[in-house]
């Protein structure tokens, strides 16, 4: 997402966070890593949001955030609602066969040409543990022939191209480094995009597991306290999920212009 050029605060895109009952001051004051995160594409931490339904009620759900630049480079966000489980056939913009379904309930990571706001790009589709919405990003962003490139040249190692095309298709590969193994592919939840890590695909298996399953086993995310000020709580509660999961999917997808599900 190519924002550099301006100052964080003009980059934050408050006409649509404002839809999500997040105002100006409230979005100033979100934690400095959430707005990094945010204005950088990256997806956001649980945030407990408000959002006005046509009937005049206000909804209350815990969601994650991504902004992206649309085909005319204005920005959009995605907002990834809690679920209880994947469910393919509400979403159509990712337009998932059961076999793709299937594959991302596995953890794994697959590749899928997706139309975004008028614009069909190839992306990264990946599961979210925690709300079990997909996350998914271009192709293209990742810069993944770099990040290999990069690898091998401070590791001193070169890979087999049978290797190089499966961390692009999205599948893990093992590497032995200097006598030690060490993991690597794509990871939508990380900042790049992309993980490295010492061990076995065995140990990247637990990893993936670790860091939701021990790191956030109450799902604790941000929320707007009567303090004026973003605090980590726990916002998945029994009602709040239950709300998500009963929005209807017309709602989820039309939210408001540049906000999109």
């Amino acid at each position: 997402m190519e924002l550099h050029n301006r100052n964080q605060s003009e980059q934050l895109p408050y006409e649509k966070l404002a839809l999500l009952g997040i105002d100006r001051e409230k979005a100033d004051n979100l934690p400095q890593e959430v707005k990094e995160r945010l204005v950088s594409g990256e997806v956001t931490p649980l945030m407990q949001v408000s959002i006005s339904a046509r009937n005049g009620d206000v909804i209350t759900l815990p969601l994650k955030l991504q902004m992206i630049a649309d085909k005319d480079g204005n920005p959009a966000l995605i907002a990834y609602p809690v679920r209880a489980e994947l469910e393919a056939e509400r979403n159509k913009v990712l337009r998932l066969t059961p076999q793709e379904a299937g594959r991302l309930a596995k953890g794994e990571v697959i590749q899928k040409a997706v139309e975004v706001n008028g614009e069909k790009t190839q992306q990264y589709l990946q599961l979210d543990p925690e709300t079990k919405s997909v996350i998914h990003r271009r192709v293209t962003d990742i810069e993944i022939e770099r990040k290999l490139k990069d690898m091998e040249k401070v590791n001193d190692i070169e890979q087999g191209t049978q290797q190089k095309q499966q961390v692009r298709d999205g599948k893990p590969v093992e590497l032995n480094v200097g006598g030690e193994k060490v993991s690597v592919g794509i990871d939508l939840k990380e900042p790049q995009g992309f993980k490295l890590i010492k061990g076995d695909m065995k140990e990247w298996e637990r990893q993936q597991k670790l860091r939701y399953d021990d790191l956030h086993p109450e799902y604790l995310g941000l929320v707007m306290t009567d303090k004026n000020r973003w605090e980590y709580q726990q916002v998945v509660d029994a009602q709040s999920k239950e709300r998500a999961l009963t929005l209807k999917p017309s709602r989820e997808e039309n939210i408001g212009n540049g906000l999109k599900r």
